[in-house]
């Protein structure tokens, strides 16, 4: 296994060079495409796993699952504690929502009635599955050696990608430490949606300067209006953007852009460290 060290710079080099690529921006759009596509068969649970610490928990509940005999509760909220980053409360609440949606069964271990064991159950496996493909495959596009399909007919890939992706998750690297500035938005339910919704406008609209309709926003990323204008004022006082009241505008300034690119591209490079671990696949070597 590779250090954390040796792990950041891996991600970070792989993220320099996916977002140099020609087609980053094609790829960043089928992405949200897939995403959006995704998002609307349960915006309530996609916005509340893209809140950081959410993410955190549920990507320590699916690798303490693949990687560990006997997964308890007590492994993810141990893992969750040493963060520091994460409260008992807030891991209490969002395990119980994922018990509660029909994502996570629990039972006590029949040597030690004080743990509890889970298990992820299928309909999480397969929203899990979901999730990576819109990443897996817009980065069949920019590696066409790569075997998109052979990867979507995969059985036990979650087991596989899981095994590798646990390396990331347990050196506890996060995307918001390597991208600070998207903070502002992933800090936030729904930010993942909402930053990539702001950049795929300036696409669209050929501008960085773009007209934005905060409900359709609201209705896309499954959020309120509100919550949209608090998250776009936090970032204008982080410098990213700037609110044009007068002609219902938003200037999109390079930092954001870049930021979001930034963003982007480590989120593939992380992915694509998961991928690595399935067996048999042609592509870019981690």
């Amino acid at each position: 296994m590779k250090s954390k060290q040796e792990l950041r710079d891996l991600i970070s080099h792989r993220a320099e060079e996916i977002k140099s690529h020609k087609d980053i921006e094609l790829v960043m759009q089928k992405h949200y495409k897939l995403m959006f596509k995704l998002y609307l068969t349960k915006p309530l649970y996609f916005k509340v796993i893209f809140k950081a610490n959410r993410f955190i928990i549920g990507t320590a509940v699916m690798t303490y699952f693949f990687t560990t005999d006997n997964p308890t509760l007590r492994h993810v909220k141990d893992f969750c504690k040493t963060t520091g980053l994460i409260s008992e409360n807030t891991v209490d609440s969002f395990l119980l929502f994922i018990r509660v949606g029909g994502r996570m069964e629990v039972k006590k271990d029949p040597l030690d009635k004080r743990k509890l064991n889970y298990t992820v159950t299928s309909r999480a496996q397969d929203e899990t599955r979901a999730l990576i493909n819109t990443m897996m495959i817009p980065y069949g596009m920019l590696y066409p050696d790569f075997d998109v399909s052979r990867c979507l007919k995969m059985e036990n890939f979650n087991a596989e990608y899981f095994r590798k992706y646990s390396e990331i998750i347990l050196n506890q690297i996060y995307l918001f430490d390597m991208v600070p500035d998207c903070k502002e938005f992933i800090f936030r339910d729904a930010g993942h949606m909402m930053l990539m919704d702001l950049y795929i406008e300036s696409i669209r609209q050929q501008n960085a300067v773009i007209e934005y309709n905060y409900l359709k926003a609201s209705l896309k990323c499954g959020v309120s209006r509100s919550h949209i204008k608090r998250c776009l004022k936090a970032a204008e006082a982080g410098g990213l953007l700037r609110l044009d009241s007068a002609n219902n505008t938003i200037v999109l300034h390079l930092t954001f852009m870049q930021m979001v690119l930034n963003y982007f591209s480590v989120y593939m490079a992380m992915v694509e460290y998961g991928l690595s671990g399935l067996p048999d696949m042609t592509q870019r070597p981690c």
